[in-house]
């Protein structure tokens, strides 16, 4: 199994100021890249607390230069906020400057109010970003965009800047039809994020994508499989509760931007609940929160049941206090995630014999 980092970059509202939160970002992304994790990806969003990092392309760029051996990524580039032409020349800039580390984490958004704000319709949202995605085929691949679509018209465009990667790794998210084709089309992986729902979240997702898979002659049960979870070790009771709550919170913000005019103080989101919320214990038996035996039997369990070939590990949530997280997450690098390995490699020399 691969393990990535998660940074999310929210600015709580009563706690970190912004050079705290991005030191904060550059203190776990160090650590893991000592600690061997594959791939540290940064988020973007817009015009919220939620998210303070606008463009995850340029924190991977700013990264390389804090880091040894990490692969670093977007999770997600939003496409369709992007004009193509420019998105493809800083992907080639961004895979030039980090000496070939990128990966690249692509989507389509689903806020409405990011959507309202740049001027564009959410409704068209997905093929305008399955063009996009065309664009960056073209450009970052062949050096010359020519797309005629119904959202982008580019003619002959040839670019003056390639990428380091002859091919560079794209995850993507999205369960529609068309976006699980064009994942099949361009031999992208599937990364599914079942936030505070249930497990069965990962397995439907897991089965759309192998129908599709199947559809396009790819069959079988062995392909990368990629889920993101929100993760806490700690070894006591109290403080693990005290992380569960703080999903909440984080779910409690991400339900809210989801509304067409959310709740807000100023660039704040404001904590409101949502209906059919889940108590904390739910929360605890969804999230993988607890000891460092615990939350490897939880991931190992996931893995066998679902297939997961990488976990990316969401561990700065809402307003837990940064002592904390760095706490879980030195705890992870040094006893949850070499006991994973270990075990699941027993299973796979198990099956292998």
């Amino acid at each position: 199994m691969e393990f990535s980092l998660f940074n999310l970059m929210t600015k709580p509202v009563d706690g970190s100021g912004h050079s705290e939160v991005f030191q904060q970002m550059r203190t776990m992304t160090r650590m893991v890249d000592q600690a061997g994790f594959d791939i540290a990806w940064f988020a973007e969003h817009h015009l919220s607390n939620y998210c303070i990092s606008p463009s995850p392309l340029m924190s991977c760029a700013h990264m390389a230069g804090q880091t040894r051996h990490i692969k670093l990524g977007p999770a997600v580039v939003v496409m369709p906020f992007y004009e193509p032409l420019r998105l493809v020349e800083d992907i080639c800039l961004a895979d030039q400057l980090t000496e070939g580390r990128l990966v690249l984490g692509l989507g389509t958004g689903y806020q409405p109010r990011e959507f309202k704000k740049f001027g564009f319709e959410i409704n068209d949202r997905l093929m305008r970003g399955l063009e996009i995605w065309d664009c960056i085929e073209q450009g970052v691949y062949g050096g010359v965009i020519d797309y005629q679509g119904d959202h982008i018209q580019i003619e002959n465009a040839a670019l003056s800047i390639a990428p380091v990667q002859d091919r560079i790794r794209t995850f993507a998210v999205g369960n529609a039809p068309e976006m699980r084709q064009k994942m099949i089309d361009y031999g992208a992986e599937t990364l599914t994020t079942p936030a505070i729902g249930p497990n069965s979240i990962i397995g439907t997702a897991r089965r759309l994508y192998k129908e599709t898979r199947d559809e396009n002659g790819q069959s079988g049960d062995d392909f990368p499989f990629a889920v993101q979870r929100y993760v806490y070790v700690s070894q006591d009771k109290a403080d693990a509760r005290a992380a569960a709550e703080q999903v909440l919170i984080h779910a409690r913000m991400a339900c809210n931007m989801r509304q067409p005019d959310p709740k807000m103080d100023g660039a704040n989101l404001k904590i409101v609940p949502f209906d059919n919320e889940p108590d904390i214990d739910t929360i605890l038996g969804r999230a993988i929160i607890g000891d460092a035996e615990e939350v490897t039997q939880r991931i190992v369990a996931e893995a066998r049941e679902f297939g997961i070939t990488h976990l990316s590990v969401f561990m700065q949530i809402a307003s837990i206090p940064f002592a904390n997280t760095l706490r879980s997450l030195e705890m992870f690098c040094d006893q949850v995630m070499p006991a994973v390995k270990a075990t699941l490699n027993k299973d796979n020399k198990a099956l292998a014999s």
